[in-house]
């Protein structure tokens, strides 16, 4: 058997964390990275990420701050909150400090005034004093840009509040001033369509838009296969078939899968039926828990209704039955559709249908009157 520490890093089915490798999102990760090699304003230094809890948005994130890292880029990483401002400061001085360990002599009075600093990147007090974000974000700016860096901000839970405007805000002057900054966002869907309808903000609906969708199980057969190869497990085409299609191409139920898979057939080293039945009972009670209870919670009842009538129907879901499942006519249904629509808890593939957006949420809602 490979040794403990594998085991435990290979999957991370908690909300924050990262996976050992990240599948199924190539694409939306290279043209980020090909854009911070754009010139400043290009639209794909801008990035709106928008899915559903359990998406992988954070993991994401921490992704691409990683590969920004290693491209030349600080990185100040923040979940939205009213303090938001003064954290990305303080996350460009303690990310880019190590770029200025040369630089011992403390400047004083005049000249301290006028450079903004002190040495390396704490400002002065008069800069402390009398500057606000988009000034000292300016001058953070300039001075990496002296060590050949640029600076990139990443935005967790996004949502509109004060504080989102003004960093928002001020990065648009930066961009303004040819300042080499990007910035990449990750929300729920209803989060972010807040943020683009905010007044401040409509500029960020010319921001590159990503929806983070299911992954393909195919991809994730491929994943498991090599994944439990190297901590010695053995699972048989059938069992790796099983696997991959209990996801539904759902990240975190691969993690929440490739999780149990290992707690359960650690012992005797074979991935057998019996194993996969105790991984996906343990894997949906995690999905109860982490993923359908949080999303119903804020929904009104009526909101529940529309949804529990939906999943009578099955995946794919006709409008016109809908209707008269609930005695409502066309214009009555259409407020929840949009809202449920807004929030990510449904899709509209084609005109006239509606699905779940997350799986299993079909099935919780019938096994839960």
């Amino acid at each position: 058997m490979a040794n403990n520490e594998n085991l435990h890093n290979l999957f991370q089915p908690t909300f924050g964390n990262r996976p050992e490798q990240y599948i199924g999102r190539d694409g939306v990760i290279d043209q980020f990275m090909e854009g911070l090699q754009e010139p400043v304003g290009s639209r794909n230094r801008c990035t709106l990420f928008l899915g559903q809890r359990g998406m992988g948005k954070t993991a994401l994130l921490l992704e691409l701050g990683d590969r920004a890292a290693k491209a030349g880029y600080v990185v100040a990483r923040v979940t939205a909150h009213e303090g938001m401002p003064k954290a990305i400061i303080e996350q460009f001085q303690l990310n880019g400090s190590s770029f200025f360990k040369d630089e011992k002599r403390k400047l004083t009075g005049v000249t301290a005034g006028v450079l903004g600093f002190t040495f390396g990147l704490t400002f002065s007090e008069a800069t402390e004093r009398q500057y606000g974000f988009r000034s000292k974000m300016s001058l953070l700016c300039d001075k990496l840009a002296e060590k050949g860096k640029g600076a990139l901000i990443l935005i967790d839970e996004v949502r509109t509040s004060v504080a989102m405007r003004e960093v928002a805000a001020a990065y648009q002057e930066l961009v303004g001033d040819k300042k080499n900054i990007a910035l990449a966002m990750a929300g729920l869907p209803h989060a972010v369509s807040s943020v683009l309808n905010d007044s401040v903000l409509t500029f960020l609906n010319r921001a590159n838009k990503k929806e983070l969708g299911l992954i393909s199980t195919n991809l994730i057969r491929a994943y498991y296969e090599r994944a439990f190869k190297s901590v010695d497990l053995k699972a048989s085409d059938k069992i790796l078939d099983r696997a991959a299609l209990a996801t539904r191409g759902f990240p975190y139920l691969m993690q929440l899968i490739g999780y149990y898979v290992i707690q359960y057939a650690k012992d005797g080293g074979i991935v057998d039926s019996t194993v996969m039945d105790k991984t996906e009972k343990a894997a949906m009670g995690d999905m109860d828990d982490n993923v359908f209870k949080p999303i119903l919670s804020p929904l009104s009842d009526n909101d529940k209704i529309f949804l529990k009538a939906m999943a009578l129907q099955g995946d794919t879901v006709s409008i016109a039955k809908l209707q008269a499942t609930l005695g409502k006519k066309g214009p009555a249904i259409q407020p929840y559709r949009k809202r449920l629509l807004d929030a990510g808890v449904i899709e509209a593939p084609r005109r006239g249908e509606l699905v779940f957006a997350v799986p299993y949420l079909a099935e919780y809602l019938r096994n839960n009157k």
